[in-house]
């Protein structure tokens, strides 16, 4: 076995196509390229099989990303922590990530923790600093989508006709940390669809981002809406400029359990095609960074964003 830093791309893809089929996490292969362009740093700290095929040598591995901004201190970000079901149980994990606490070291750090990882992650990693509650995952039937009644006091535009500079203000009142060059990267992707939504006075109430995942899926990140008559619309507009939406096997929401109106949308625009469970809880390391949550329909990604 051989522990590795930013192996070739061909091992991301192995890790992208095993979560994606075991856990049905979200990503793209393109992921990879976006992470190291984006980030102050970025590690994918991997245990490999040097006896395997390097096609098919990927056994545990996860990923780190340094966050930085002006006048602030920089937040690390673990995500995509994972072992290969033949290997776990063996310790192959856990010289990953004590690899990638070593290099966030005093520093703050985030990670949202599957449901059976939460407790780990506090006791053996410091994890401790959580809010009360947790994220849940809609799982929602694009076929089943019906058209709900929209209020005409609220309009959307295409991201791209939008004033950047005004997307990016309204994008810190939810955020408190600068997300200019992640969410503007974020928007330009291959297949990623991004609507903005304007009350009757013309100010930004909301944005809507909807990309293709792997395993003919779509996922909403981000989505955020200052009401329920706002998110209704954002969503009916945006699924609206999504090619073949319907042909689509399943759209994701994560959102936090305190924001009740995302199943209200939910029952108008899918009525009976969706289920939701619990997913994850967002952890920190030193100090929880606050943010919206009450208007966050879904968050940005549930690999380094804790919002």
């Amino acid at each position: 076995m051989n522990l590795v830093i930013n192996p070739p791309q061909e091992v991301f893809d192995q890790l992208v196509t095993l979560t994606s089929q075991t856990h049905g996490w979200a990503h793209q292969f393109y992921d990879y390229k976006y992470y190291k362009e984006v980030y102050g740093g970025f590690w994918f700290v991997a245990m490999l099989d040097d006896e395997k095929d390097s096609s098919d040598n990927f056994v545990c591995g996860g990923l780190l990303s340094r966050w930085d901004i002006e006048n602030g201190a920089p937040l690390f970000g673990i995500g995509m922590f994972y072992c290969r079901e033949e290997y776990r149980g063996k310790g192959f994990g856990k010289p990953v990530f004590e690899r990638m606490m070593e290099i966030v070291g005093d520093a703050n750090c985030v990670l949202t923790a599957a449901v059976d990882m939460s407790q780990k992650y506090a006791d053996v990693f410091g994890f401790t600093k959580m809010w009360p509650y947790w994220h849940l995952e809609a799982e929602i039937e694009p076929g089943k989508l019906r058209n709900p009644v929209l209020s005409s006091k609220i309009t959307t535009k295409d991201y791209k006709e939008v004033e950047k500079g005004a997307l990016e203000a309204y994008d810190l009142t939810i955020c408190p940390r600068d997300r200019k060059k992640t969410m503007g990267t974020w928007f330009n992707q291959n297949e990623v669809y991004t609507r903005v939504a304007f009350d009757s006075a013309h100010q930004i109430v909301g944005y809507c981002t909807i990309r293709s995942v792997k395993l003919n899926r779509l996922c909403a990140a981000p989505f955020y809406a200052e009401s329920e008559e706002v998110a209704a619309r954002l969503l009916s507009d945006t699924v609206a400029v999504v090619p073949g939406f319907r042909d689509y096997e399943k759209l994701i929401f994560w959102y936090p359990e305190i924001n009740q109106g995302v199943e209200r949308v939910l029952s108008e625009a899918f009525p009976g095609g969706y289920h939701i469970k619990k997913d994850f809880r967002t952890q920190f390391t030193k100090e929880l960074i606050p943010a919206r949550d009450t208007v966050v329909y879904s968050v940005a990604c549930s690999t380094f964003q804790f919002v």
